[in-house]
């Protein structure tokens, strides 16, 4: 079984070299890797075509810049793996990640196998999501419940095997420039017939300013998520539609939480519009958690009380 990783590429010349690096040193040798200069301005794009000419297994195509989802598209159709995966050029993976996941996909059959991740902060913290050592093999459907539970797995592409089929036509928003992981796993897990998951944390997430996942326009990064959550409902089937509305309902609560004190106007606007939105579907608050619910009715009927309680609640933190 051949597996294609697809490594998109952006200005990010420090860090490129150890990404490929790691994924050539991987224990499951039987790879193709699929490198996408999407523009870079930097270096990034000569460290790519060197370390083309150290292994044949590495492909390197240069871009204009298109974006993330557009180059993860053009990455699904080069590739000719059995199964996929995705690492970010600025992150790494341990040198037994893709061994454990084939391994688990072939025992059990599965067409998606994923595992947990670290997250490498700039200050040297290391955080692992989570390390548990569980393993579980569900059915799609269950497994997409806990991905938009979002509390044993997260929605990340890039610490996931997925069968290569299941990935065609799985881009749902082409326009989308952040949170198009949590899209595109609903769409694949939708499709599965079996997942599994192993918490080992063998993908390295880390953490810079100016990457691909940082975006610096906060409201338009927050929209994003809040239009790729009405997504998701949208399509959602109706076993899966609690889950879908407790996602986006949740959603409309941090925004409000997170933003309640700014002083910026598109801010407070985004905030107004999210009580609106809570407002619409207030039959539906009961799927959220105690604490969540909470918050949910001051946000409606007491804001002023809702920034008294968040208030006093930020100055404990």
């Amino acid at each position: 079984m051949k597996i294609s990783v697809i490594v998109p590429v952006f200005n990010c010349e420090l860090y490129v070299e150890r990404c490929v690096r790691s994924i050539l040193a991987q224990t499951y040798t039987n790879l193709e890797i699929i490198c996408i200069d999407d523009g870079s301005s930097d270096n990034s794009g000569a460290i790519l075509d060197r370390l083309a000419l150290e292994d044949a297994r590495i492909k390197v195509i240069h871009q204009k810049n298109c974006g993330l989802v557009a180059v993860r598209e053009k990455g699904i159709a080069k590739a000719t793996g059995d199964f996929v995966g995705f690492v970010d050029g600025d992150d790494a993976v341990d040198p037994d990640m893709y061994e454990r996941l084939m391994k688990n996909a072939l025992q059990e059959g599965a067409d998606i196998s994923h595992c947990g991740l670290c997250v490498f902060w700039p200050n040297g913290v290391q955080e692992p999501h989570y390390g548990t050592g569980k393993k579980l093999t569900q059915n799609g459907t269950d497994a997409l419940k806990e991905l938009l539970d979002g509390v044993l797995f997260d929605a990340s592409l890039c610490n996931k095997l997925y069968k290569r089929a299941l990935l065609k036509d799985s881009c749902l928003d082409h326009t989308l420039q952040s949170n198009e992981d949590m899209l595109r796993n609903y769409v694949l897990f939708s499709r599965a017939t079996c997942v599994v998951f192993e918490d080992f944390c063998g993908y390295q997430y880390w953490s810079r300013e100016n990457s691909m996942s940082n975006d610096s326009k906060i409201v338009q990064r927050i929209q994003q998520v809040i239009k790729v959550r009405q997504i998701i409902l949208e399509h959602a089937s109706q076993e899966v539609f609690p889950y879908a509305m407790r996602l986006l309902l949740s959603t409309y609560v941090g925004v409000v939480n997170q933003n309640y004190q700014s002083e910026d106007t598109c801010l407070q606007e985004l905030c107004k519009k999210c009580r609106v939105e809570l407002k619409k579907n207030k039959k539906h608050i009961s799927l959220l958690i105690q604490r969540q619910q909470i918050a949910a009715y001051l946000i409606l009927y007491a804001p002023w009380l809702h920034h008294l309680v968040y208030k006093i609640y930020d100055g404990r933190r």
